[in-house]
């Protein structure tokens, strides 16, 4: 497995003198370097905050608290909800000083101040939950008001962050369950190229093969040399033999590939043959990053 090399710094793998690793220089250079790389991390941090435009608020939501919600005259503020609710009940302290319009069967409401200065409460009841929010306007400042107010539940994206892993695991179940450490993927072939397998390895107990084309009929040959069919299933972009041999021929439209185990050898090395099996490039696994090299 190609093994990717850290990244070097000025001092690293420089010869001390007389017997000391570092001398003070040199400490001082990585001291100063480490310096600028903190110093540019936060930067970038504060770069991509600064990026988030400030009228658009993120709220999380808590049933304990009050949201203030600032508003200006002449500027619309949307409040959004969980996509998961509807709202049912909007009420309201000072209704001659606001606009306060919930959009039929939906989770936005907007809210629009009519006085100078005006403040309310408002509370919203949805099929779900009960928000209290205290709306301020303000005349001096509109920098100061929300264009939008969304809500952020923290349950919800915990549900949806299981959820996704759950229907990754369920979709793949075999390749969600593998070890890289286990895996064999010293695998040879002789025969038609057009049927080679991208990438083949095994777990010790099926076989993994992604084609690039159209999947062939696969057969496992016995130690007499007799091929039965095996069963066969795709899971994502591999497809699964649920056992492994020493032998397999993959045969489509008249063509034949052969493709043997190098991990399950028997006395008739096929490596050492005539014929001169190919070695099968390994290419990318399920572990692999695009830029990842073989093992």
């Amino acid at each position: 497995m190609a093994l990717r090399q850290s990244a070097w710094l000025p001092g690293d793998g420089i010869p001390s003198r007389s017997g000391v690793r570092a001398n003070g220089r040199e400490r001082a250079m990585k001291t100063h370097l480490g310096a600028a790389l903190s110093l540019l991390i936060l930067l970038g941090s504060a770069s991509s905050a600064a990026t988030r435009d400030y009228r658009i608020r993120y709220v999380p939501f808590d049933n304990n608290d009050v949201t203030t919600v600032n508003a200006a005259l002449g500027v619309s503020t949307m409040i959004e909800l969980s996509p998961s609710e509807v709202i049912e009940t909007v009420s309201a302290g000072d209704t001659k000083g606001w606009s306060i319009v919930p959009k039929r069967g939906s989770r936005f409401l907007f809210i629009k101040p009519l006085e100078r200065d005006a403040w309310t409460n408002v509370n919203v009841i949805t099929d779900r939950r009960v928000y209290s929010l205290l709306l301020k306007a303000t005349d001096s400042d509109r920098d100061r008001a929300s264009f939008q107010v969304r809500f952020r539940y923290a349950d919800e994206e915990q549900n949806a962050r299981l959820l996704s892993e759950a229907q990754k695991s369920a979709a793949d179940p075999d390749l969600k369950n593998l070890n890289h450490a286990d895996l064999n993927y010293d695998y040879v072939y002789v025969g038609d190229d057009s049927l080679k397998p991208r990438v083949a390895f095994d777990d010790g107990t099926k076989m993994f093969l992604e084609f690039t084309g159209d999947i062939p009929a696969i057969f496992v040959v016995d130690e007499k040399g007799h091929e039965s069919l095996v069963n066969q299933r795709t899971q994502g972009k591999y497809t699964i033999v649920d056992k492994t041999g020493r032998q397999f021929t993959l045969r489509a439209d008249g063509k034949t590939l052969c493709l043997y185990n190098r991990a399950r050898l028997s006395k008739a090395d096929p490596v050492s043959d005539v014929y001169g099996p190919k070695k099968l490039v390994r290419g990318l696994s399920p572990f692999s990053s695009p830029t990842a090299g073989g093992r």
